[in-house]
């Protein structure tokens, strides 16, 4: 796995957890030093698993899955992400200048409207990061009585993502509750599997075809155990011999 100190002997385990009965309904073991890019693959796993339930269903995760791109192709699928948008923060000056969400997107002419009333026009665009930059002209900004409380540089920047809307919509779908109920349902599994199931955190299978040998026979004895509780011992042997 690359991380930022380099490659090392590492795997990113992904887990999708029911909530009604916190079973792990899919699963996958990725070289993924980031959970960002897996939002969507593993929204979509939970229901093929399941057999498809009712549209919409809701996937709640943490920050480290923030996607637009992919939040808006759940959505197009009728999955309606829960996840808090990771976004950068305006850190210059003493930390009270204007934020981003003062700024107000115009689609009819892709242009932002500052709190001064000014107009940030496009300027580029970084098809890596999936984002437009907007600036606003040096002089209009070197005259704005609001410059000490927006910026410390000549003029103010702002990006955008390219698909901002689809960051707010999750944005506002990850309320307190949606996150509580994602640390009580993902984390309980996670801990079984790291510390009574395998009883250490790290793989003992080598590459990346073993982990997941390794983390599929960890999650099948994880769901037993779950359904013996659930069921009990009789009704899941009875169960499984009809299976």
């Amino acid at each position: 796995m690359r991380t930022t100190q380099g490659f090392i002997p590492a795997y990113n385990v992904q887990a999708a957890v029911d909530a009604e009965h916190a079973l792990i309904v899919a699963q996958q073991v990725t070289d993924h030093a980031a959970d960002n890019r897996c939002l969507q693959p593993m929204a979509e796993a939970a229901p093929a698993a399941t057999g498809g339930p009712e549209q919409p269903i809701n996937v709640v995760a943490d920050a480290g899955y923030s996607n637009g791109e992919q939040a808006e192709a759940c959505e197009a699928k009728g999955i309606l992400p829960h996840v808090p948008a990771n976004r950068s923060v305006n850190n210059h000056g003493d930390g009270t200048l204007f934020d981003r969400t003062e700024f107000t997107y115009q689609p009819e002419s892709d242009t932002l409207l500052c709190p001064a009333g000014q107009t940030l026009t496009r300027k580029q665009l970084s098809r890596k990061d999936r984002a437009v930059l907007y600036a606003a002209q040096p002089e209009v900004c070197g005259a704005c009585p609001l410059k000490s409380r927006c910026t410390v540089s000549p003029r103010r920047m702002i990006t955008r993502h390219l698909h901002e809307e689809a960051l707010q919509r999750m944005q506002q779908r990850a309320t307190p509750e949606a996150m509580r109920l994602r640390r009580s349902t993902a984390e309980h599994p996670f801990a079984n599997l790291k510390y009574r199931i395998f009883g250490h955190p790290r793989f003992l299978l080598r590459g990346l075809r073993g982990a997941q040998t390794e983390i599929s026979l960890g999650v099948a004895a994880y769901n037993l155990k779950r359904m013996r509780n659930i069921r009990g011992g009789h009704q899941l042997s009875s169960m499984l011999r009809t299976a």
